[in-house]
């Protein structure tokens, strides 16, 4: 479980979670005796509609689509993917009671990986359908809400100055680990600045790989809309697209995003070598807290798909 590498899979509850947000789930959550965990997953095909309209803006078909897409799409995750997800979990909860090496490290960020795509995969035909339904005027709107998250993006990771940047990182890691493993001593922040010192990441090339993704998935919604692609020829667009996706299609993209993973996978591995018995106890119970949410849901799941058969059979 990498939690340093920039990650493409995850940022979408990131952009969501606006603190307003945050503060009407954690009440409900409260009111309800429901974890935030399981509030949010709860809500996800919701949270996800209002994020994808706020940046395209559907009209009322678009909108009958997109929530009936998301609403099998969750569903689908739900009673088939958890399963897995759980066990991925567990092996990392086992995992990370010991220090791990740097290859161990990029297996277990794999495995997390394969639920992403497996995900991307799953909603392609769905996707499809709506690339060919956008306007000229909705891929405008997408990418001025992506020129204005990069400014946000640069802003906060691309200082003019390279020891700011190099601090912004630090800081970013040190944040991330405590939320992991619980507080660090003075001597363990040093050592992981110090490491992450010797083991720089050209955020500047980071940046560009952003705007690469970004520039790709416009230009394919551009080449639907002009061409009058189908169906088919708009999937293969977008396995193309998911298969280049991480990597890149040059050898400069695909070197400098193989160097990206390993310096993660170093810098995730020496922080386990860093870390006390008490701290990997309490990354044991933070995990244990995600599985309980896990197996919850995957209950609820159950419960709500006999009462789907029941009503079928009536």
């Amino acid at each position: 479980m990498t939690i340093f590498i920039d990650n493409n899979y995850m940022c979408l509850f990131k952009r969501l979670l606006t603190p307003k947000l945050i503060m009407v789930y954690f009440i409900f959550a409260i009111i309800s005796g429901c974890s935030a965990v399981r509030l949010v997953y709860n809500q996800g095909d919701t949270l996800t509609y209002w994020w994808l309209d706020d940046h395209i803006g559907f009209n009322s078909e678009q909108e009958a689509f997109t929530r009936s897409s998301l609403e099998h799409l969750f569903w689908w995750h739900r009673t088939e993917q958890l399963q897995a997800i759980s066990v991925t979990l567990d092996k990392a909860q086992q995992k990370l009671q010991k220090p791990l090496s740097k290859q161990e490290m990029i297996g277990l960020t794999g495995d997390l990986k394969k639920h992403g795509y497996s995900i991307f995969d799953q909603i392609i035909p769905d996707a499809a359908k709506l690339v060919i339904s956008l306007q000229p005027a909705q891929i405008d709107s997408i990418e001025k809400r992506f020129a204005k998250n990069n400014e946000k993006f640069r802003k906060e990771f691309l200082p003019d100055n390279k020891d700011k940047q190099v601090k912004v990182r630090a800081d970013r890691v040190i944040d991330r680990t405590e939320w992991l493993f619980g507080n660090l001593s003075k001597d363990q922040e040093k050592k992981i600045r110090e490491f992450l010192l010797n083991h720089p990441v050209d955020m500047e090339m980071v940046y560009k790989e952003r705007l690469r993704r970004q520039s790709d998935l416009i230009q394919i919604c551009k080449e639907v809309n002009q061409k009058k692609l189908n169906q088919k020829a708009t999937e293969a667009l977008l396995k193309d697209y998911m298969k280049f996706f991480e990597a890149g299609k040059t050898k400069d993209q695909q070197a400098f995003n193989k160097k990206w993973m390993e310096t993660g996978a170093e810098v995730t591995s020496f922080i386990t070598q860093v870390m006390n018995d008490e701290q990997r106890q309490y990354a044991f119970e933070r995990i244990g807290g995600w599985l309980t949410d896990v197996r919850e849901l995957m209950r609820d799941s159950s419960a709500l798909a006999a009462k789907k058969s029941a009503l079928l059979n009536r």
